[in-house]
């Protein structure tokens, strides 16, 4: 008891360790609060990096994108058939009507076939199976008859 009585004695003459304690507990939750904040501000600063790489790249795919449209509009430009008649003729080619056609015969060759994707569609009508005897009998009918076969052999009635 004198023990408890001489602790909370010298803690009374010293009122500054309270002041400390609670100054200790301020501090650290301000240090926690502050590693809170910066945690924070590290993911948003991550996510909004992301974003912006994002919309860099989205940027580019359209960018992409259009190029591709353009190249596809004047591939189309120059496989046209007024383009193709201009060059062919630039080059010496000329139009050959229908009684001026050659048509070589080669040996063995065998015309292309259509492709066929899909069989014929033919509407098939359900038709009933016929099962053997052996599919149609149940489990008890037959062990009966293997019973019957086993144990009486000698009276077995022929069908």
């Amino acid at each position: 008891m004198e023990r408890v009585n001489s602790f909370s004695q010298a803690y009374s003459q010293a009122p500054w360790r309270k002041q400390v304690a609670i100054l200790g507990l301020f501090l650290l939750i301000v240090v926690f609060v502050a590693l809170i904040a910066g945690i924070y501000l590290n993911v948003t600063a991550r996510a909004s990096t992301a974003g912006r790489e994002i919309q860099s790249i989205q940027t580019t795919v359209e960018a992409l994108e259009l190029s591709n449209a353009d190249l596809k509009t004047r591939l189309g430009e120059l496989n046209s058939s007024q383009a193709m008649k201009a060059r062919a003729s630039a080059l010496g080619f000329k139009y050959v009507e229908a009684e001026n056609k050659l048509f070589l015969v080669v040996p063995g060759y065998v015309e292309r076939q259509p492709a066929r994707l899909a069989p014929a569609h033919t509407p098939e009508l359900p038709s009933a199976s016929v099962l053997p005897a052996e599919y149609t009998e149940s489990l008890f009918v037959w062990l009966q008859r293997q019973f019957n076969l086993k144990i009486f052999p000698l009276f077995r009635i022929n069908p």
